[in-house]
């Protein structure tokens, strides 16, 4: 006698998805997928403009100084720089695409 075909009780893996982490001067934190991060590396031509671009930059200048704008600091730049550093990573569950 055959046995009835039965439905698996176990849930199909979690997709995980790595969330980079960077955190500003006033302890904002900004994430973004690690996909996300990938698909935005500067490369060639590109590359070299910005490089070039960023060469006379203050490291003073890199703060936002608008009280309406999230994450920008309405007093003067705290010594070391507004400018984000990275903090860290975790894994996150991914959305299930509709």
């Amino acid at each position: 006698m055959k046995k009835a075909v039965t439905k698996s009780s176990k849930k199909s893996p979690t997709k995980k998805e790595q969330m980079i982490v960077f955190v500003d001067g006033a302890g904002n934190y900004y994430e973004i997928p690690r996909r996300l991060f990938e698909k935005s590396r500067v490369t060639g031509s590109s590359k070299a403009k910005i490089k070039e671009a960023l060469k006379d930059v203050l490291e003073e200048a890199g703060y936002i100084n608008a009280p309406l704008i999230p994450g920008s600091i309405v007093s003067s730049p705290v010594v070391g720089s507004q400018a984000l550093h990275f903090a860290g990573f975790y894994l996150k569950s991914a959305k299930p695409k509709d």
